[in-house]
């Protein structure tokens, strides 16, 4: 901003700068009256020395009083007691003084003590306290010491009786003023506008009727101004003051380094604030300003800075020469509380901020007073005494202040009063968007009330489920992360990062491990300037689990090894380190990583490697147990049981025991009352855990196969089988009471829903959760697969299944392949009844479906009849489209199909093991004989059918190439006549355009030769007049020729270059280049008769000949002879009088333009006129 504004006028205020009280004399000389000795003495004074006034006025009260002094005297003396800071004193004396004339009626006395008793009590208000008998910095409590108030009301009733005597003054004026900015200072906000609305009034009558300006009134303007947060305006009004009065007291530099500071531009600030110290040094409110300054200066720099001590000690000694000029400064007692609470001298804290308190006005000073005994209260652990005072912080500031609103809701945590904490921020950042602070305490309240109900493993959140405290706390710590990443600042806090990770984890772990690659960035910029710092093991650790549950086992398995080897390195730093148990973790987590990236042999080796140095480490031998039991080991069953033996307890072993039991072949349907897992389970639940949900699902599923299995030929036998349904609906209700969100259970509720009671449509919404939350299971893919055949939407069940068959099982699941064959057979045979075409695709899909299955697992009779039957199905389908749907290639090709179905019933039959009984599979052999003849005579059919086609189709396409050739022919006929026509445009217009050009060119010459001509006959004519001598002439024609001669003569040698160039302007005027050079004519001879008005600069022939005969009348009476009208001569003297008619209306034109534009000061010229172009003469020969 223009900081040339302040220097421009900032030069001589340390020059002519008046002190305060200048006008107090150097002694005041108290006139007295003679006594009876010395009659003659008038002149007797007593001198009082206003540096040396005794203690007590008394005494000079009683002498002011008997010697009836003017009121300057007790004015004089007062000031000078209020100079000396005994404001209490003056007010005493000024009270005598107005007492000695309360009944005088002379205003001119009267009314400016009265002014100054009301400045007095103003002054003495602003440095009293708010409550009676408040000490001062040293302690001292003065006798009878008045409120802030009580001094407000004082000058209120001197105001008002100085109001009485001359409500007009301006001194009234002025004090009301300041009485109202005053008023301001402790009200609401809405009196608080009302009283700078009163002072704004009084100020500007102050400085409308002032006639040079009232600079006090102008200041207490900008004031008002600065207080209605109009920067600009009260900027404006500070810097008049300051052009206008250098000096002024108070000084208006401080005003202005306010507004510079309000509108942003802090250095400006500075350099008015250091101004004003060099004028004042002991001005208390500009070093507070400075200090001010610099702790803004401290607050954008890190305190690892090197600047950051030295700004932070010019704020110190700023505030500390501020406290020495006055200790009730209320805003150096709340910088100075500051510095004593961060150095936890909490008593000298307590003291200062009570103090200005007691002793501020200024509503944002009594908000820091507060709030620095808040954080006092806060530190010390007395949290209610803290709330109380961040909340009146809070209320002190107009529109509240942020600090006090979040150390508030950081008190409310402490009390556990988590509701009213999460209100308290919510409203936080309601009113303040950008407050990181506070999207940061309410974003990990939620996040930690959210992940305290989650379960730390076996649990994955579904979209769906996600509460709305997850999403909060995701909304607010996601806003923290990009206010960070706008303001490109360092993120210097990893735990909102790692709090993100943590609400990521389970159902979106890219996220996740986005927050830790953040976290794990941080350290690694730490470690380039910080040479022992060390990226946390717990840190590489976490991200490699992320990224093996992400399959992504190369970057899993490099930051293990990473971990493993920074583990040595980090116990040397720090020996309490548990390194042990860090590298069994790591080292256990890299084996899973191993065994799930399908490195059997290595995952075995790091088990083992545990083992060695932790026998009885129970989860590295259940994956070794694992291991063997998946490769087929017959250590894997001897291990399981060895564990069962040392670990029967310890339920991960149990129910990895159980899993064992359900891999074992069982034969005939399962009698659940003799199961051996079913009684495994049930120990499970009646001895060790009750509650145990694996187990709970386990026996569900137990009871839904044996249900399944059962028999249901008689009622009897249906009913036992709904009993065993509900009887595992009972174990998977029981289990999902324990855990709402299991998602295992919930699909063992909707296979029994679609079993039992075929509520395919019921069951949809749940398969539907359990697939989302299930997201690496292929089963809950292929079970709601199932449900959505059932319910014959195709299209959706074959999603499914090729979802579960290319995402779980590399496309080679046998069983997911028959489901899918099964699909398009069973939608073929329902487009069958009404679209056979689209029937014949979906059966052609089931069979290729059925072969792939099929060579998954050969020699399976189950596959194999699955791809005859689809065979046959294909044939019976392709004879039931007619001629124009199906081809003699198609046909054959399902002969061939057909007859290797033929023969894949013969061979399944003749298994050991068919799939239905042998007669009924050769039946359909010799059903694929039967139809094998209807083909061959439906393909003899399509034979003739084609060939008749073909014939037509050959007849069309010919008629159709005819055609086309026919039209092409027309095509380029058209494009031939187009193009010829187009040639002779061409041609026509080139000859246009020569035939202009030579146009051009033969008009070009003839206006040269015309030219020529008129120089020849302009030259002979000049000759002819040069060689004339004078004589006699009669007739009038000699007179006229005589005048005519004389004028050009006169005229001839002056105005022969002027002619030139107004020929030359006329001709370029008109546009006629080639117009010949003729000489001026006499516009009053050539203008008579009744010429018509020029219309322009070009004149037609019909205009140019009325003008010839006008003019041929007029020259009628010369006694010339006329020539012949129809010789040659009167012939081409007719042309050059119209040339010459043209000519003189242009020259016309030509010397208006002249007249307009710069031949003002030249006299007119009259031209000369030719008579030989209108007539011949007998001069002419």
């Amino acid at each position: 901003m223009a900081s040339a504004a302040l220097h421009s006028t900032n030069g001589d205020g340390s020059k002519f700068r008046r002190p305060r009280f200048a006008d107090i004399p150097a002694s005041i000389d108290i006139p007295v009256s003679a006594g009876d000795d010395d009659e003659d003495d008038e002149t007797a004074v007593v001198e009082v020395d206003p540096d040396a006034l005794p203690d007590d006025p008394t005494e000079l009260c009683t002498l002011l009083e008997n010697e009836s002094s003017p009121r300057r005297f007790w004015m004089h003396i007062a000031l000078a007691y209020a100079k000396h800071n005994k404001i209490d004193t003056a007010i005493e004396i000024m009270t005598k003084g107005l007492q000695t004339r309360a009944s005088s009626s002379d205003r001119a006395e009267k009314l400016p003590m009265l002014n100054c008793l009301t400045w007095l009590f103003l002054q003495k208000s602003r440095e009293a306290g708010k409550s009676a008998n408040a000490a001062d910095g040293n302690g001292y409590v003065p006798p009878d010491s008045k409120t802030k108030e009580a001094y407000l009301q004082l000058a209120t009733q001197t105001l008002n009786e100085s109001g009485r005597l001359d409500p007009s003054s301006p001194s009234n004026y002025l004090a009301r003023g300041i009485y109202s900015i005053f008023k301001a200072s402790a009200t609401t906000t809405s009196e608080r506008n009302h009283h700078f609305d009163q002072a704004l009034r009084v100020f500007d009558d102050a400085i409308r009727t002032s006639p040079r300006g009232n600079m006090l009134a102008l200041m207490g303007k900008a004031h008002v101004l600065y207080g209605r947060k109009r920067y600009d305006k009260s900027l404006e009004a500070y810097q008049e003051v300051l052009r206008y009065r250098p000096d002024m007291d108070p000084d208006p530099r401080i005003g202005i380094g306010m507004c510079y500071w309000s509108l942003g531009y802090k250095d400006d600030a500075k350099m008015a604030w250091e101004r004003a110290l060099e004028i004042d040094p002991n001005s208390k409110v500009a070093h507070m300003l400075m200090a001010v300054y610099f702790l803004h200066v401290c607050s954008q720099m890190s305190q690892y800075d090197p600047e950051w001590m030295n700004n932070y000690r010019q704020v110190m000694e700023h505030t500390q020469k501020a406290y020495k000029i006055d200790n009730n400064f209320p805003i150096a007692c709340t910088t100075i509380a500051s510095h004593f609470f961060s150095r936890k001298e909490y008593a000298q804290c307590e003291k200062l901020a009570r103090r200005a308190l007691e002793y501020t006005d200024v509503p944002a000073v009594a908000s820091d007073g507060w709030y620095m005994l808040a954080r006092k209260a806060h530190a010390e652990g007395e949290y209610v005494q803290a709330l109380s005072c961040y909340r009146k912080s809070d209320q002190s500031r107009q529109g509240g202040w942020l600090p006090a609103k979040i150390g508030a809701g950081q008190v409310q945590i402490l009390m556990k009063d988590i509701p009213s904490a999460k209100l308290t921020f919510e409203a936080i950042v309601n009113e303040n968007p950008k407050s990181v602070e506070a999207k940061t305490i309410l974003g990990t309240l939620y996040a930690h009330e959210v992940l305290s109900n989650i379960p730390r493993s076996g649990f994955v959140a579904s979209k769906e489920d996600v509460t709305e405290l997850h999403k909060k706390a995701i909304f607010y710590l996601e806003g923290v992360r990009n206010i960070w990443k706008d303001k490109r600042t360092n993120l210097a806090y990893e735990a909102v990062l790692l709090t993100l990770a943590r609400l990521y984890e389970h159902d979106q772990s890219e996220k996740a491990v986005q927050c830790l690659q953040a976290v794990h960035q941080i350290y690694i910029e730490a470690k380039e300037t910080d040479e022992d710092s060390m990226v946390p093991i717990q840190l590489l650790n976490n991200m490699a689990t992320l990224y093996w549950h992400q399959e992504k086992y190369d970057k899993a398995r490099e930051l293990y090894q990473e971990a493993l080897t920074a583990l040595p390195t980090y116990q040397e730093k720090d020996s309490s380190l548990d390194a042990d148990a860090l590298a069994t973790t790591l080292t256990f987590n890299l084996g899973r990583c191993e065994e799930a990236a399908g490195n059997l042999d290595v995952a075995a080796q790091h088990y083992n490697q545990l083992l060695s140095k932790h026998e009885d480490y129970v989860d590295a031998n259940m994956r070794l147990a694992y291991i063997a039991l998946r490769s087929g080991s017959s250590e894997g069953p001897k291990m399981i049981q060895k564990l069962m033996q040392t670990d029967s307890n310890n339920l991960e072993v149990r129910a990895m025991y159980g899993w064992f039991l359900s891999k074992q072949k069982r034969k005939g349907p399962i009698n659940i009352a003799e199961d051996q897992e079913q009684r495994h389970y049930k120990h499970s639940l009646q001895n060790h855990d009750k509650h145990d949900r694996f187990s709970l699902t386990a026996m569900g599923n137990l009871y839904l196969h044996s249900a399944r299995e059962m028999r249901r030929d008689t009622e009897a036998d249906k009913e036992k089988r709904r009993k065993t349904y509900e009887k595992a609906v009972e174990f998977f209700d029981k289990c999902l009471q324990l855990d709402p969100k299991n998602a295992y259970a919930a699909q063992g509720v909707a296979i029994a829903m679609i079993e039992d009671k075929k509520d395919l449509r019921g069951a949809v919404p749940i398969l539907t959760k359990v697939r989302e939350t299930l997201a690496n299971d292929g089963h809950a893919v292929v079970n709601l697969g199932h449900c959505l055949a059932g319910l014959e939407q195709w299209g959706r069940s074959i999603e499914m299944y090729e979802t579960a068959l290319n995402r779980h099982n590399q496309g080679r699941d046998p069983t997911i392949l028959s489901c899918l064959g099964r699909v398009w057979y069973a939608k073929g045979k329902k487009e069958s009844k009404g679209e056979p075409e689209k029937a014949f695709s979906s059966l052609k899909s089931s069979l290729e479906y059925a072969k792939k299955a099929s060579e998954i697992v050969k020699d399976n009779p189950v596959y194999m009849f699955n791809v005859a039957f689809v065979q046959s199905e294909l044939v019976t389908q392709i004879l039931q489209l007619n001629e124009t749907q199906r081809s003699v290639a198609g046909m054959e090709a399902a002969a061939k199909e057909l007859d290797e179905a033929v023969q894949t019933f013969k061979t399944v039959a003749a298994h050991k093991q068919p799939p239905y009984p042998p007669k009924d599979i050769e039946a359909r052999a010799n059903m694929g004989r039967t139809t094998r003849n209807k083909l061959e005579r439906a393909i003899a059919t399509q034979k003739e059918y084609e060939e008749r086609n073909a014939a037509k189709l050959a007849e069309a396409r010919k008629r159709r190439e005819e055609d086309l050739r026919k039209r092409q022919a027309e095509e380029e006929e058209r494009n031939r006549r187009d193009a010829e026509k187009k040639a002779r445009v061409a041609e026509e217009r080139r000859k246009i355009n020569e035939q202009a050009r030579e146009y051009a060119e033969r008009k070009a010459m003839e206006e040269r030769e015309r030219e020529e001509r008129e120089e020849g006959f302009k030259e002979s004519r000049r000759r002819k007049r040069t060689d004339k001598e004078g004589g006699a002439r009669s007739g009038r024609s000699k007179k006229k020729k005589d005048f005519i001669d004389s004028d050009e003569d006169a005229s001839e040698g002056e105005d022969a270059k002027r002619r030139g160039t107004r020929r030359s302007r006329s001709a370029a005027a008109s546009g006629e280049d080639a117009e010949p050079k003729r000489p001026f004519k006499k516009r009053k001879k050539l203008t008579r008769g009744n010429r018509q008005a020029d219309t322009g600069n070009f004149k037609s022939a019909e205009m140019v000949n009325s003008s010839d005969d006008d003019d041929d009348g007029d020259f009628g009476a010369s006694s010339a002879p006329q020539a012949d009208a129809s010789s040659p001569a009167a012939t081409g003297e007719k042309k050059r009088r119209k040339r010459a008619a043209v000519s003189d209306d242009e020259d016309e034109d030509e010397e208006m333009a002249d007249d307009l534009f710069g031949d003002e000061d030249e006299e007119p010229k009259v031209q000369d006129v030719d008579m030989k172009d209108r007539a011949g003469t007998p001069d002419d020969g």
